[in-house]
């Protein structure tokens, strides 16, 4: 006969010590009736399966940080592409207005 594993006492911690009528579904430690937290499905119905108070408090904790990876916004976005260096500027015009290049 097994007994419940849960730890009870603010200050001196002792077993539980009454006998096991189920275990966790997570960790398989044993539960009495008083320490087995039932578990409810995602409509919050009871699934007749049980868990101890520390790993419901460890899924309750996990659920909360996947909700909060969900709602972060995308990464973001990267910034605008740098315009290509404009073409270099055409050769100056000579000042007596001819306009030709001078190839001497």
């Amino acid at each position: 006969m097994d007994l419940c594993i849960v730890e009870t006492g603010l200050l001196m911690k002792k077993p539980c010590g009454h006998p096991a009528v189920t275990h966790c579904l997570n960790c398989d430690g044993a539960l009495c009736a008083e320490h087995a937290v039932p578990e409810a499905s995602a409509a919050g119905k009871r699934t007749g399966k049980f868990v101890c108070q520390e790993c419901k408090a460890a899924l309750k904790e996990n659920e909360k940080r996947l909700a909060a990876v969900e709602k972060k916004p995308a990464a973001a976005k990267p910034a605008a592409p740098v315009p290509a260096p404009e073409a270099p500027a055409a050769p100056a015009e000579k000042k007596d207005g001819s306009g030709g290049l001078d190839f001497k």
